[in-house]
Order: C-alpha cells, then structure tokens, then sequence
C-alpha cells in the first residue's frame, strides 16, 4: 500500500469522507426522535415508509440504546478511520475492513424492515444508501486489502 496519498486517492477519499458526514447527518433526525426530542420523523408520501414505527421498535434500541446513537458512534469511528487512512497503511487495513462492515450491517438493517416490518424507515434508507457511496468512494482500499490478503494464501 503506498503511504501517501495520489490526486485520485485523495478525490476517493474526499467522497469518503463527505458521504461518511452524510451518513452521520441522516442519523441526527433518528436519535432526536428516538430520545424523545422531536415527536415525528417525516417521510416522503406514500405507504412504504413508516419512520417512527420503525425507530421506535424494540429492534431499533439493541441492549435498551437508541441505534442511532450508535449508528453516529459506529460512522464516527469510520471517519476517524477514514482521516487516518489517508497517511498510513495501517488505518487503510482497518478501514477496508470498517466500510465492509459498515456495508453489511447497513444492508442487513434495510433487509430487516422490509420482513419485519414490510415498510422501511426514510431516514434509515438514506443511511444506508449513504453507506453505499461509501463503499464505492472505498473500493481500492478495499481491493488492495483483499489484494493483500490473497497475496498471503
């Protein structure tokens, strides 16, 4: 991996970056809502999103916390990472291993509430696109650290 940062690198990770602050700011509406701060998240018309019921749930408050509070915590680790990454290989190694993790857990919660719930939560569904951005802005960390792990077969 190199230790410095190329001007496609750094366009890759100024995406990263501002999809990671994305992600991030989709959550800020979840927990205001979820602690008590605002009453509603509004949704965009139709029948296939139900924001509050979703946030609500027993299954959006894993071990009784707001699962947007650790959504902000989870995506503010991954720009720490992300920040780091940009000068040395050892936070690109990790960070290839955040985005996917970051990418699964995002998938599995929009697969969650379509069979939980047969609706989606709006603000969610951002997220998870957000994350989405994220992984494509971090797809040559990712093949490098894949490269790397192949390489030791």
């Amino acid at each position: 991996m190199k230790s410095g940062c190329t001007t496609t690198d750094r366009h890759s990770y100024g995406l990263l970056t501002a999809a990671t602050c994305a992600a991030i700011g989709t959550l800020i509406p979840v927990i205001a809502h979820q602690i008590g701060a605002i009453d509603h998240l509004p949704d965009p018309p139709g029948t296939f999103f139900a924001s509050d019921r979703i946030t609500d749930s027993k299954a959006a408050h894993p071990l009784g916390i707001p699962d947007g509070i650790l959504g902000v915590g989870s995506y503010g680790a991954t720009l720490g990472l992300v920040m780091m990454a940009q000068s040395s290989p050892a936070a690109q190694s990790v960070l290839a291993l955040k985005l996917a993790g970051d990418g699964a857990l995002a998938g599995f919660n929009v697969v969650r509430q379509i069979v939980s719930f047969r609706k989606v939560c709006s603000w969610c569904t951002a997220t998870a696109l957000c994350t989405a951005v994220m992984l494509y802005a971090g797809r040559r960390v990712i093949a490098e650290e894949i490269g790397m792990a192949r390489a030791w077969r």
